[in-house]
């Protein structure tokens, strides 16, 4: 469905000229409100590629959000072709893989994931400072630790990961 873009909240939220709000599937970027690094350049990824122009949206299976926001993928013509917003922020570096649970994966999850570990690598956006380290979890799998961490004294049965 093609849409007009009226204002773009930040990198994985916009409004639509019919006052609808749209969210990003599969993604979260930095928060603006927060002040989050790298939150003012996801914005601009999205606006420069969405701000007052037309748009196309996708969607999965669940269509909106608790916050009523569509949850959709967002498409822009680009080089001749079509971009997929969701995907470019990503490789980009100026957003995260998200999904809201274990069950639910959107169509494109293993491409966002590859992407974001491109993006990881080259350590890029959000990842320009990220280090890599060793995990454990606990037995039960509820919580995960660098191997150095105070809270693992008493813990047995660990999983490395």
């Amino acid at each position: 469905q093609q849409h007009h873009v009226r204002n773009v909240y930040d990198g994985d939220t916009l409004t639509l000229t019919d006052e609808r709000r749209v969210r990003f599937l599969g993604i979260d970027t930095p928060e603006i409100k927060e002040k989050q690094p790298y939150a003012e350049e996801a914005k601009e990824y999205t606006k420069s590629r969405c701000n007052r122009r037309n748009i196309w949206l996708t969607f999965e299976k669940e269509t909106e959000d608790h916050y009523g926001r569509l949850l959709c993928f967002v498409w822009v013509e680009e080089d001749g072709g079509y971009l997929c917003i969701n995907e470019g922020i990503v490789s980009e570096g100026l957003a995260f893989v998200y999904s809201p649970n274990k069950s639910t994966k959107t169509f494109n999850f293993d491409k966002l994931l590859q992407l974001q570990r491109r993006a990881r690598e080259q350590k890029i956006g959000v990842w320009s400072n990220f280090v890599d380290a060793s995990v454990v979890k606990t037995a039960n799998g509820s919580a995960y630790h660098v191997r150095s961490c105070r809270h693992l004294s008493n813990s047995r049965n660990l999983i490395e990961l």
